[in-house]
């Protein structure tokens, strides 16, 4: 699966290249990116492509901060119609809520998350591309992007307790002090801002309930990630063969936070469970068919114990594992899983 983002990531991107003395076209295609692409809300690049474009920018204009300048530049404007939940939220923590369920639309592998502890409220910010260059790039510009949609809800004057980021240093300390204005620490666990508690609570001012709903009925109508389920779904049958199908380790190998995945499914109105348990019910139909013993089938669904497939058996198909075995063998060539006869859930 290729990993995308909506052209939107490199807004501004032309002019910020052309100030530093760049040709932003030439940059631009180096990368296969069409630069009309650009700051468009309704096209879709390689995550890889877009970032190759802001870490080369970086390294052949010997500017380490780029990530930092061009998040400047976009402010919350990059995030499109995410940034009108940001605007009308009714509290600073329900807007974090709203940007952590609709960034996917966004950037499918970009995610959010609100920790929230006595001393501080942590908010971090992860990019799950596998062998991502320049993703230190892409970290900084995001989080940058973060302070300008802290500021507008807490204020100019909102300083974070502190920045932590999981790469080492790639910038000047003053880019940094300028940018957050805090102490940040490089080579740290998570990506993450952290603000006093109370801040949660703070109302937006100026808000507008109407232009919310909007808002959010149309983010959740854009489905760019569609294919999670699918892809879950493919991940969970190759992992059931080693018998490693749990949500941790699909979560791991699609390079997700368990809770990201979980939340993305309920997106598109499923869940780990219901998948897992649809994938085993179409196993047990085809294992069936081979008249393999039922103690064998159970341990390839992954189950323990042979007693839990036969409840599941007959929840799937109103019949026992031997009885669903012995209609199988008999069933034509080519005939596909009848429909559940039992309770369903």
């Amino acid at each position: 699966m290729t990993s995308l983002i909506r052209g939107l990531a490199l807004l501004n991107v032309a002019e910020l290249v052309s100030s530093l003395g760049g040709d932003p076209d030439a940059l631009m295609r180096s990368h296969g990116v069409d630069p009309a692409a650009a700051g468009d809300y309704d096209t879709f690049l390689p995550y890889a492509s877009v970032a190759a474009v802001v870490g080369d920018a970086a390294q052949e204009l010997n500017c380490p901060d780029f990530g930092m300048r061009l998040a400047r530049r976009q402010g919350i404007q990059m995030l499109g119609p995410v940034a009108v939940i940001i605007r009308n939220a009714e509290t600073v923590a329900a807007a974090i809520d709203g940007v952590s369920r609709y960034l996917h639309n966004l950037a499918p592998t970009d995610s959010t998350e609100l920790i929230r502890e006595s001393h501080a409220a942590i908010f971090t910010f992860s990019t799950n591309v596998r062998r991502l260059a320049h993703r230190d790039q892409m970290v900084e510009k995001g989080l940058g992007i973060a302070m300008d949609a802290f500021r507008l809800m807490l204020g100019e004057s909102f300083v974070p307790l502190r920045i932590t980021l999981q790469h080492r240093r790639i910038s000047p300390l003053k880019s940094y002090r300028e940018m957050f204005g805090c102490p940040v620490e490089f080579e740290r666990e998570v990506n993450s801002l952290h603000l006093p508690p109370h801040s949660l609570n703070q109302p937006i001012r100026g808000r507008d309930a109407a232009a919310l709903a909007l808002a959010e009925n149309y983010l959740s109508g854009v489905r760019p990630d569609l294919a999670v389920a699918d892809h879950v779904r493919d991940m969970t049958q190759r992992l059931l063969a080693v018998n490693q199908a749990g949500l941790v380790a699909v979560a791991r190998a699609m390079s997700l936070h368990p809770r990201v995945l979980q939340r993305r499914l309920a997106d598109s109105g499923t869940s780990f469970e219901e998948i897992l348990d649809d994938v085993r019910r179409d196993m047990a139909w085809d294992l069936s068919a081979t008249g393999m013993q039922i103690s064998q089938i159970a341990t390839m669904l992954g189950y323990s114990e042979t007693s839990s497939y036969t409840r599941a058996c007959r929840r799937w198909y109103g019949e026992s594992p031997r009885q669903l075995r012995a209609r199988r063998r008999n069933a034509p060539p080519g005939h596909g899983p009848a429909p559940s006869k039992g309770p369903t859930g």
